[in-house]
């Protein structure tokens, strides 16, 4: 199968402290700068789980555009029909805890968020050569649902991303195969403060999506087979270097596994391997996934 992701590539601007953060200080810390974004970091992971990927976004005209085109590059990614503007490049500021857990993030996604409709429909035939789509919900709502509307004889993932994001993609949701997303997005999607979960995938059944998987920190990751729900709990590590990038590792090697046959069991399981081994180093992806090809 040939894949196509869809999405944000970020300049990643990561503060990690080395104690207990002190609020409103200047806390003692490493900072790193790298490329991430959660559809490049799904298209990263794929392409070194040995996927036939493509990655579809956009290129600004500053110095960290040319720090994207030349990891991209190097990775062996395929992105030339990604779009280039003369803006500057997406960027996402984090702060992380001693213990790798994010205290607060900005996101500027600006240039990612001024594409139209328009410019894709060029992009049709290149499009319409992928088997499956997947989806961050960094792009425009109009445009989300032209593209998961058009394409919807595709397999289509998604990635809410975010409580704000995630709500872009109320009108397609009967089109999405597979929606990963956190506790925090489901309530923001169903709107429906502290839903439980277990409730809030039913209700997106009934909407609709045919599977539905939620994570939640360290809690069980829930998800369906078609009207049953099932729990799996996570794997309990001694120590994370950072939590940033596991939840789009976790979807990663989920839908790795689904397009080679496995069922959701065997793929969630697969998905929470490869979270595992992205917790193991500070970047949002972990190069040595590829020793987890099995298949």
């Amino acid at each position: 199968m040939r894949l196509l992701v869809i999405g944000a590539c970020n300049i990643d601007l990561i503060g990690t402290t080395l104690e207990p953060v002190i609020p409103h200080e200047s806390n003692i810390g490493h900072i790193s700068i790298s490329l991430g974004g959660v559809a490049k970091n799904i298209a990263t992971n794929l392409y070194n789980l040995g996927a036939d990927i493509a990655f579809l976004t956009i290129l600004g005209a500053d110095r960290f555009a040319n720090l994207q085109e030349k990891e991209l590059t190097d990775l062996g990614i395929d992105f030339s029909h990604s779009f280039r503007k003369d803006s500057l490049s997406s960027t996402y500021l984090a702060v992380h805890d001693s213990n790798g857990e994010m205290v607060t993030g900005v996101n500027d996604m600006r240039a990612f968020e001024t594409l139209t409709i328009e410019e894709f429909k060029p992009l049709d035939d290149y499009i319409k050569s992928f088997d499956v789509l997947i989806f961050d919900t960094n792009l425009r709502q109009e445009v989300l649902e032209y593209l998961i509307q058009t394409y919807k004889d595709k397999l289509i993932y998604v990635d809410g991303v975010s409580q704000t994001k995630v709500v872009r993609i109320q009108s397609v949701l009967p089109f999405i195969d597979l929606l990963k997303i956190n506790n925090y997005e489901l309530n923001s999607l169903l709107d429906i403060e502290n839903c439980d979960i277990i409730y809030g995938v039913k209700q997106l059944i009934q909407r609709g999506v045919k599977h539905c998987m939620v994570s939640s920190a360290n809690e069980p990751i829930t998800y369906n087979i078609e009207e049953n729900i099932y729990q799996s709990i996570t794997h309990k590590m001694k120590e994370i270097k950072s939590t940033m990038g596991a939840g789009d590792a976790l979807l990663s090697g989920t839908i790795f596994y689904l397009i080679h046959g496995k069922n959701m069991h065997e793929a969630i399981n697969f998905g929470k391997i490869v979270a595992t081994k992205t917790l193991e180093v500070y970047e949002a992806c972990n190069d040595n996934i590829k020793e987890l090809i099995d298949l």
